[in-house]
């Protein structure tokens, strides 16, 4: 705990090279399943065999290289993309909430499209799609480069801090990080919280805490984890560092005080991104774990309006699940003793709980919502340390998974997202 480590150039240029490699995977994946398996809004064609010993009819591919379909920017322009984009090229929808109107923007949190905005001010010759992808991938190689810090200041060895790195990277639903999303934003802010909070550099912590409070909704956690890091290093009496830190404290709620005041002049609630959950978004505020415990007593493969896979959604969170117990099994007695090494875990189990009580019935997102649990990849590693099999076992059900999410992203299907 609080191991002074620094990154060297050799470090930063593996995690480098290891995002590139991991990136091109994952558009050769795509490739693949664009021309290997039909889009989900596309009606499939079929043509009659040439041959005897075939079936008399075949869904019609590609025969020859050049007449596959490359990618381009329109094959990353996908579900919430088009909210994030349309508030940094047009603003929040502006209609009062008590009027009739559909699916407002506003529950879309604006640093990650106020971002896209002043980048494409910067670079105008790049479509705001592209300036979108830009971002992300530099947020991620951002992230990874302070997850292996935080791995190495946990303990780990080099090459565990590296497996951690490697397990985000691989993580189902990891192509989310690349794309114009906030996935890799959010991971970036989340990863400075916590180091510079377990390295006492607390202005640094509560920013980027802020910040990750109008990124998404469970940046508020990220000001618990600070908050929290603060009362335990400095103890519970009044010094002039808990007067800096509370300034620092209040100093952090300014983004989301502005954000919220942004949206009372729009829209005449200052609650507005948080009731249109509920109005416009299917999002309901519930017991956690309400629809995971639903889905045992009533299995199901796919939604009717096919925004969910079932079995896929439920067996990652069940792994999920199982690693975050085993640990606390495993290191009851440390944890319990090392008040940091429990707030790291409650911050954790935060991040798993905060995706299971927005929805009651189906587990839509849960999977890429959970992407962003760092401690979740710290303990998966710690639990396997000593059993390479168990390690690699882990690694291809990610792989797997994360195949067939890659492909259904590309294709169009909307569980996926």
């Amino acid at each position: 705990m609080g191991l002074e480590v620094r990154l060297t150039k050799k470090i930063m240029l593996t995690i480098a090279i290891l995002l590139i490699i991991s990136r091109a995977l994952t558009l050769f994946t795509g490739y693949i399943g664009m021309n290997l398996f039909n889009h989900y809004n596309n009606m499939p064609t079929y043509e009659r065999s040439e041959f005897d010993f075939l079936p008399a009819w075949k869904l019609q591919q590609p025969e020859a290289l050049e007449e596959t379909q490359l990618p381009t920017l329109t094959d990353f322009l996908k579900f919430d993309t088009y909210s994030y984009l349309r508030i940094a090229t047009q603003g929040y929808d502006k209609v009062r909430i008590d009027e009739p109107h559909t699916a407002a923007n506003w529950v879309f949190f604006p640093l990650y499209p106020l971002l896209i905005f002043i980048t494409g001010k910067l670079l105008p010759f790049l479509e705001p799609i592209a300036v979108g992808m830009l971002l992300s991938n530099l947020f991620l190689y951002a992230a990874l480069l302070f997850i292996y810090l935080i791995g190495r200041q946990r303990g780990l060895t080099e090459q565990q801090a590296g497996a951690v790195v490697f397990l985000v990277l691989l993580y189902p639903s990891s192509v989310y990080l690349s794309v114009a999303y906030t996935e890799s934003l959010f991971l970036m802010l989340s990863a400075i919280s916590i180091y510079c909070a377990t390295s006492r550099q607390y202005a640094l912590a509560f920013l980027a805490a802020g910040l990750s409070t109008v990124t998404r909704v469970p940046g508020v956690m990220n000001l618990a984890f600070v908050a929290g890091a603060v009362c335990l290093d400095q103890g519970f009496r009044f010094t002039r560092t808990y007067v800096k830190c509370a300034a620092y404290g209040v100093l952090s709620l300014v983004p989301m005080g502005l954000y919220l005041l942004h949206m009372y002049q729009i829209t005449g609630d200052f609650l507005a991104p948080f009731h249109e959950q509920s109005l416009n978004w299917f999002r309901h505020t519930t017991a956690p774990f309400k629809n995971y415990i639903g889905y045992l007593s009533n299995p199901y493969f796919a939604t009717p309006d096919g925004w969910d896979n079932g079995f896929i959604a439920f067996a990652v969170s069940t792994l999920v699940f199982l690693v975050y117990i085993a640990y606390i099994v495993v290191h009851f007695k440390t944890i319990c003793r090392d008040w940091k090494q429990l707030l790291l875990y409650l911050y954790g189990a935060m991040l798993i709980v905060i995706p299971f009580s927005s929805q009651p019935y189906f587990l839509v997102s849960v999977v890429r919502y959970m992407m962003v649990c760092i401690p979740f990849y710290i303990y998966l590693v710690s639990l396997t340390s000593k059993s390479e099999n168990g390690f690699r076992l882990f690694q291809l059900f990610f792989m797997i998974v994360n195949v067939i999410i890659t492909i259904g992203f590309f294709n169009g299907y909307y569980f996926v997202i």
